[in-house]
């Protein structure tokens, strides 16, 4: 698939991209979000992002980076924390 010109909006994620970005993130959320002695650097954490949205990426439903991934992750724990 074609990236989003500059200026447009990337398509909605789909319910099976996000299923795929939990089953990513979850086996690494300690190295990501857990305590500092537990965490990795920063080009680490791009690295596993990178990983992240390269096996997203095989579903072939729209080329997205890594920060993209990062970024509707976040979303979607700050979403969970309002509603928890």
């Amino acid at each position: 698939m074609m990236a989003a010109a500059s200026g447009e909006r990337a398509p909605a994620f789909t319910a099976q991209e996000l299923e795929k970005l939990v089953d990513g993130v979850l086996p690494q959320y300690m190295l990501l979000y857990g305590p500092p002695d537990q965490q990795v650097s920063a080009h680490q954490k791009r690295d596993i992002w990178g990983a992240i949205a390269k096996e997203v990426r095989t579903l072939g439903a729209h080329h997205r980076r890594g920060t993209h991934f990062q970024k509707r992750w976040e979303d979607i724990r700050r979403c969970s924390k309002k509603t928890a």
